[in-house]
């Protein structure tokens, strides 16, 4: 009885993982398919978002067919996700070619280098908070990067777990390259939207609290 239950766990366990597997695979496919559809430019945030509200929705158990979900939430997301998102992915790439130019150059470890990879490390940061920030909290356009950059400033080692995510699919992909057109990109934004999620769930539960104490202490105390 103990090792059927054993197998049947292993097995669910397996099929879990497929699934996941095959739900990376799909997001890797589709933000490529889309960022390509806006002309690069146009299309990646929108797309990053579009990938980022699908997950959040099968972390929640929701089911929805995948390709027709995903060209909804790129489309109804396409200006407002460039508005929030294109400025920092803009920086972004200026930073990161940069970053090429000094590494070529052998002058990365020089102090304009490492300010450049300073910020690259920031606007990296930066854009893997906005991302989940922006499909789960509805706030007006203008204060997504400001709550984003608040939220990292209070919460610097979560900001380091992400970085270390990163940093983890990054050699993943370097010590296998084949699987960067078919894996890399998914995997980073499942496993950002994830974390991040958890990040947002535990903080609230922790101001909901906070505020549930406040209120309890300020309950005036009948005189007896």
């Amino acid at each position: 009885m103990n090792s059927r239950a054993a197998s049947s766990g292993w097995a669910s366990r397996a099929h879990a993982a497929c699934d996941w597997l095959f739900w990376v695979m799909t997001v890797n496919l589709l933000w490529y398919v889309f960022t390509l559809a806006g002309g690069i430019l146009l299309g990646a945030a929108p797309a990053t978002v579009a990938a980022a509200e699908l997950t959040r929705r099968r972390l929640r158990g929701e089911g929805f067919p995948a390709i027709r979900t995903f060209a909804q939430a790129w489309s109804r997301e396409f200006w407002r996700a460039n508005a929030v998102l294109a400025p920092v992915l803009i920086v972004g790439m200026i930073l990161a070619v940069n970053a090429t130019g000094f590494a070529g150059a052998g002058t990365l470890a020089e102090a304009s280098g490492i300010l450049t990879l300073v910020a690259l490390t920031l606007a990296f940061a930066l854009l893997a908070v906005l991302v989940p920030l922006y499909v789960h909290y509805d706030l007006p356009l203008r204060a997504y990067v400001l709550t984003a950059s608040r939220w990292m400033l209070r919460n610097l080692a979560h900001v380091l777990l992400l970085v270390l995510a990163a940093v983890v699919v990054v050699t993943a992909s370097l010590i296998l390259p084949g699987i960067i057109p078919f894996l890399s990109l998914g995997a980073w934004l499942t496993i950002d939207t994830a974390l991040c999620l958890a990040f947002f769930a535990a903080n609230d539960r922790q101001l909901a609290e906070t505020e549930t104490e406040t209120d309890a202490d300020a309950v005036p105390v009948a005189a007896g």
